[in-house]
């Protein structure tokens, strides 16, 4: 294929790109206002990262309870189930004690869950503004160097 039938070649000789890239300017910014919404942006990674890691401490520390919990009541169904009592008394007291850690875990997992949706909630929340805040600072910044410019 030779170079005049190949459209390729014939698209950018018949177009002249650097008249049209002439048009366009560098974007110029300030460098004081750049720092300072990275300072922001790193202020608002820490400031939602230290929630997250709060929020894991402390659902390990109340995991830990649980688990503390958890490891009574089976000793107390362990005592129920050794007692003198006759079989139908063991497994009424038995039924009885089962209900109760039944119910105690499903709010406790309901309770770990609720830490966390609330964890995630706040950080997001965080990240949220500051990535809206950020947005608005560029406009600003570039607003103001066009003000300049002109």
């Amino acid at each position: 294929m030779s170079q005049s039938n190949n459209p390729f070649t014939q698209f950018f000789s018949q177009n002249d790109f650097t008249k049209t890239m002439q048009q366009f300017q560098p974007l110029s910014f300030d460098m004081k206002d750049f720092m300072e919404a990275q300072r922001k942006n790193v202020q608002a990674l820490t400031e939602a990262q230290q929630i997250a890691m709060d929020s894991i401490q402390a659902v390990a520390q109340r995991q830990t309870e649980v688990f503390s919990q958890f490891l009574e009541d089976n000793s107390k169904m362990a005592t129920e189930i050794m007692s003198n009592d006759s079989p139908e008394q063991k497994m009424a007291k038995n039924a009885d004690l089962f209900k109760k850690i039944y119910d105690r875990t499903v709010s406790n997992i309901q309770e770990i869950s609720d830490m966390v949706a609330k964890s995630s909630t706040e950080s997001g929340k965080i990240l949220n503004k500051r990535m809206s805040n950020s947005i608005a600072e560029v406009k600003t910044s570039l607003e103001k160097s066009a003000k300049k410019a002109a």
